[in-house]
């Protein structure tokens, strides 16, 4: 037996250093990136930043997209935590962004040992789990966001946290089955599955659903009372040890953006006729290719269901077929469920595209059922010969199909990274240049010609972002409010720039087509020509003369009326009267209100200084939250949200000094002390409950 583990564990091996190899490009090509890694990078820096100045990790303000968002408050942070925690541990010894490159290629090249766990924790035999292994790194969709490699290489999504929260998923299911069948190891089912909300919010919903499907299903060989009894143990477990995260997303969620401009598809997925249709023919394991991977997992289904005809009393084969059918069905989405949904938990607000993980991580392990199944057979009857032969029979069209791919990715990333190396001097220069200005920039909108001016393949905006640069251009997240009126931004009105607090157009240098006559010449550097737009900053004085009940759904349609009338280079604007009651003071535009003498800015706290001729309002060109505080010469006062969704305060007439500043608080870092602290004394209380 104990050869037969080292010959399995060389295997294993073998297939890792194929996996580095295959990827080992991308560990260079991912230093400038194309995706939505931009956004995890700059998330990345702003924990290490909050550390570094003494501020809340847990809870800080990003300026750089929409108008500035909490994402550390109510995004899936984990992954971007566990970064900056080895950055720290190795005392800054390397970049920061190298500690990131590295992990995310970590992240996707251990996925086949992940796969390997969890099949051997669910009591398959090492034959099958050594091929969930193997067929785990040839996953092949058209871009359906699942565990493929284009949701995580230079020319794919950039899912960082996905790739991290696929191991703590597949622990999580693993464990959760051995805790199921032993009574043993409940603790660490529950924090694994804490882990993988923490990672990601739709990978812990697959995770949980799981293992309710554990807890009711037939057939599962130890009694249902005792079952519930468990499952209820490993999720207050992992609530717990997630409410820290959780908490947030729920008391913030009227002000979280249902975006608009995301595709339908993303929000309620595809329909039962599309997804079947996919599995019919191959597209949702082996896109591009011969459908081996799908086969197998048709195969795998098959013994499966004989298996559990015959009495068979494995377990495990049974949940993934379950399991591979109950994701299917919830993978048919909102066209095929509609409002049944909310009987599974799911809320309008899930992106049900995503359900397509579930379904290929038990798809994936039916497949390995069946190779399993093969090379056992062969085995029975010593066709030694045979097993590699059919192997490599079976394996060669994926291998190929994902090879070409990769190698598409290199060269094109390569290029990608020799112009921008070309380019990078004055790309350090140029975003030097922005930052001294201050205030936003505006580098053109990702629909218009800001998606064309690129380096390489990157678009400009790409880089502001990786260095935190607020700017009007593309949405890397859609979460606040206002974030959606980004892309209605009409850069021909200048009354637009002011409410935007845009100082600084980049644009390409030569243009020969007309621009804004407001736009000047501010200097050329390489290829980037800026402008300076009329003085702007992030205060101004307006009124306030109406006001607008709206609701997260109504708030698009108020605003975007708003943005689009004169009322905004009147400086006239609306009192958003979210739920909850605010007290208004309305003020009229008969008088200028008077002027901002001086603003100034020290990390993400805010100052200015202004004169008031009459009563008026100070607007705050950011996004409006509650933790936004305020105080107007030294004393704290209430915010209100004024149109478009920024922070205003009533400022009676005179001389005034103005600070804002973001304080995250601490109900994020008391529910994490609470919650470890209770996971602590769980493990005593199960022994004494007999759980």
């Amino acid at each position: 037996m104990r050869s037969y583990r080292w010959f399995y564990l060389a295997l294993l091996l073998a297939v890792l250093a194929a996996n580095a190899a295959a990827l080992w490009p991308d560990l260079a090509a991912s230093r400038v990136d194309l995706n939505d890694n931009v956004s995890h990078f700059a998330m990345v820096q702003r924990i290490t930043q909050a550390v570094e100045h003494g501020g809340n990790p847990l809870d800080a303000w990003s300026p750089e997209w929409a108008f500035g968002y909490p994402m550390l408050r109510v995004y899936q942070t984990l992954p971007h935590l566990i970064v900056a925690g080895v950055y720290f541990a190795l005392f800054k010894s390397a970049p920061l962004l190298t500690v990131f490159v590295w992990i995310r290629f970590l992240a996707v090249l251990l996925l086949p040992l992940t796969f390997f766990a969890m099949a051997r924790l669910m009591q398959f035999p090492r034959c099958v789990a050594f091929a969930a292994a193997l067929l785990a790194p040839l996953i092949s969709t058209n871009g359906l966001y699942g565990l493929e490699f284009g949701s995580y290489v230079w020319a794919g999504n950039g899912l960082f946290p996905q790739s991290v929260a696929t191991h703590f998923l597949l622990l999580a299911i693993g464990l959760s089955y051995h805790a199921m069948r032993t009574g043993k190891r409940l603790h660490p089912a529950g924090i694994c599955l804490g882990l993988t909300f923490l990672c990601h919010f739709i990978y812990g919903y697959i995770g949980a659903l799981s293992v309710c499907l554990m807890a009711l299903m037939p057939g599962f060989g130890v009694e249902r009372g005792l079952r519930i009894r468990r499952t209820a143990w490993i999720a207050i477990t992992a609530i717990l040890l997630a409410s820290f995260q959780l908490a947030p997303l729920l008391i913030d969620g009227k002000l979280i953006n249902h975006s608009r401009w995301e595709a339908v598809w993303k929000w309620d997925s595809f329909g039962a006729g599309q997804v079947l249709q996919w599995l019919a023919t191959g597209e949702l394991l082996d896109h591009g290719r011969l459908p081996v991977l799908s086969l197998l997992a048709l195969m795998g289904a098959l013994l499966a269901v004989l298996g559990w005809r015959a009495g068979r009393p494995e377990a495990a084969p049974r949940f993934i077929l379950l399991g591979a059918s109950l994701w299917l069905l919830l993978f048919f989405g909102r066209p095929f469920w509609g409002p049944l949904l909310w009987l599974f938990g799911i809320s309008p607000d899930m992106q049900l595209h995503r359900l397509i993980g579930g379904v290929q991580v038990f798809l994936l392990l039916l497949a390995a059922m069946a190779f399993g199944w093969i090379w056992q057979q062969l085995a029975v009857r010593k066709l030694w010969l045979a097993i590699p032969i059919v192997s490599i029979l079976l394996l060669s069209p994926m291998i190929q199909e994902r090879g070409q791919y990769l190698e598409n990715n290199k060269t094109w990333s390569r290029a990608n990274l020799a112009a921008y190396e070309g380019g990078r001097a004055a790309i350090d220069a140029t975003i030097g240049r922005i930052k001294e200005r201050g205030g936003r920039v505006y580098p053109g909108l990702a629909a218009t010609w800001g998606g064309k001016f690129k380096v390489g393949d990157v678009p400009l905006y790409g880089f502001l972002s990786h260095q935190q640069v607020p700017a009007v251009a593309f949405l890397y997240h859609s979460m606040a409010l206002p974030g959606d009126l980004m892309p209605r931004f009409d850069e021909w009105n200048a009354a637009q720039y002011r409410l935007f607090a845009i100082r600084t157009v980049a644009a390409p240098a030569g243009l020969t087509t007309p621009v804004p006559p407001f736009w000047s010449p501010l200097e050329q550097i390489g290829r980037f020509q800026l402008y300076q737009t009329p003085e702007t900053g992030y205060f101004d004085l307006v009124d306030v003369p109406s006001g607008a009940h709206v609701t997260r759904e109504t708030f698009f349609d108020v605003n975007d009326r708003w943005l689009s009338s004169d009322a905004v280079a009147r400086r006239e604007h609306l009192l958003l009267d979210l739920p909850g009651g605010v007290t208004f003071m309305p003020t009229r535009a008969t008088t200028d209100p008077g002027r901002i003498s001086t603003e100034s800015q020290e990390g993400e706290t805010y100052r200015a200084e202004f004169d008031t001729a009459r009563p008026a309002y100070l607007l705050f060109k950011m996004n409006w939250h509650p933790n936004w505080k305020v105080e107007l010469d030294g004393a704290r006062v209430d915010t209100l949200m004024l149109s478009p969704g920024f922070v205003g305060i009533f400022a009676p007439a005179g001389h005034h000094r103005v600070v804002c500043r973001y304080e995250g608080g601490s109900l994020k870092i008391v529910l994490l002390g609470l919650g470890l602290a209770l996971l602590l004394a769980m493990p005593k209380l199960a022994n004494r409950l007999k759980v």
